[in-house]
């Protein structure tokens, strides 16, 4: 086929097409070109090279196209003699990718337990030639090293994983979008967790309190992973607070009589629930009080005596620190007594709790304990007269012994 009057037609697969006229030129010069295209804002040229001819009669010409969008394009050429007597047609297949920009994981960072979770890989630009590779890994604590070990792994063409978690703790997920000329990683760390539920609050069985008693209020979940717990006590003064994973106690006790109101929130990563109760304290019901028959040595016993309303039907601990005594006082008895021996010397403090079925009453009894009598005082009450019984006082460590007469 010559040069002359012929035409080449190449259809690039993405409807564009474009068709040049060749007109014969000198050897080494660049053939002209009349060419005529459909291909809007697309780019398309036909261009004979230079040096085409020499010694092998052959014609070379570039043809360059740019392609708006992703895909597999069947391009065809197609060379026409200018009467149509001849023709030659060709074609190839080429696949045309962007490269992967951005990707990033979407998922929620804390999940409740047992769920279906979905996680999104956001890819830009958008391309539905891509594949994506998944692992699941899950985190395991042991004598303080970090492990994880893979328990999932998956490919996919579309951007979502699909998991069911059922265990709690913390995971990892993975993921790798790969085409034919790119590849580009992200991972995302995840927890499950059980939500919080059916938290409850029970203050000393509800009974009525003294005046500074100490109250101890329990909250407890059914269910749930790191729970925490906020306490709200309304005008008392809290002494303490113990909690675990589903319980919390806290200790705490109010100056004044009135309706108090007690609230709890039980808490976690997923949520939160709120519980209340109204407590009610009192006068001393028992109208309790108590003294110790102090001083006392170490070693030795020291007597502790609590009075209360007759006919109460309590019960009445008292609390050494360093030991207790429950005992239930009579139901025509007022007074009731509990000895200890302290090993330690210096000042303790004896806590008196009386309680029945509908209240409780709380005192406190300071005693001093010493190691040694380290310093005795003997001295009249009256001026000495004779003939007479004399009255002294005999103190040791600054404190009253006892008193005793003499002629």
């Amino acid at each position: 086929m010559t040069l002359g009057n012929s035409s080449l037609s190449v259809d690039f697969g993405d409807n564009c097409s474009i068709t040049a006229a060749l007109h014969p030129g000198q050897g080494t010069a660049a053939g002209s070109i009349e060419d005529s295209t459909d291909c809007g804002d697309s780019e398309g040229i036909v261009q004979i090279l230079q040096d085409n001819y020499g010694l092998t009669c052959q014609l070379r010409i570039e043809i360059s196209h740019v392609y708006r969008t992703e895909g597999d394009f069947n391009i065809s050429v197609m060379a026409r003699s200018a009467a149509a007597t001849a023709m030659v047609k060709n074609w190839t297949l080429m696949s045309v990718r962007s490269p992967i920009e951005d990707l990033s994981l979407l998922v929620d960072s804390v999940v409740a337990v047992p769920q279906n979770v979905t996680v999104s890989a956001s890819v830009s630009p958008v391309s539905q030639f891509v594949k994506y590779y998944w692992t699941l890994s899950v985190f395991d604590v042991m004598q303080g090293v970090v492990n994880s070990s893979v328990i999932q792994s998956a490919v996919t063409d579309i951007p979502e994983l699909r998991l069911m978690l059922t265990d709690v703790g913390d995971y990892r997920i993975d993921v790798m979008v790969v085409n034919e000329i790119d590849a580009v990683n992200d991972s995302i760390i995840i927890s499950s967790l059980v939500p919080v539920s059916t938290l409850s609050l029970s203050c000393s069985d509800d009974k009525y309190f003294s005046t500074n008693a100490t109250v101890d209020c329990t909250a407890t979940v059914a269910e749930g992973t790191d729970v925490g717990f906020v306490w709200n006590l309304e005008g008392g003064v809290s002494t303490h607070i113990k909690s675990d994973n589903n319980s919390s106690t806290a200790s705490v006790t109010y100056p004044s009589v009135g309706w108090y109101n007690v609230t709890v929130t039980a808490w976690n990563q997923l949520g939160s629930e709120s519980a209340w109760q109204m407590v009610n304290v009192a006068e001393n019901v028992f109208r309790l009080s108590a003294w110790a028959m102090e001083p006392v040595l170490v070693g030795k016993p020291i007597t502790v005596v609590a009075c209360c309303m007759r006919g109460s039907n309590l019960t009445v601990e008292f609390d050494f620190v360093s030991g207790n005594h429950k005992l239930v006082l009579d139901h025509e008895a007022r007074v009731i007594a509990a000895s200890h021996v302290y090993r330690l010397a210096g000042v303790h403090t004896v806590t008196v709790t009386a309680q029945n079925s509908m209240s409780v009453a709380v005192t406190h009894v300071t005693v001093n304990v010493f190691e040694n009598v380290a310093d005795v005082d003997l001295k009249p009450l009256f001026p000495p007269v004779a003939g007479r019984h004399s009255v002294f006082m005999a103190t040791f460590n600054g404190n009253f012994l006892i008193l005793f007469s003499f002629i």
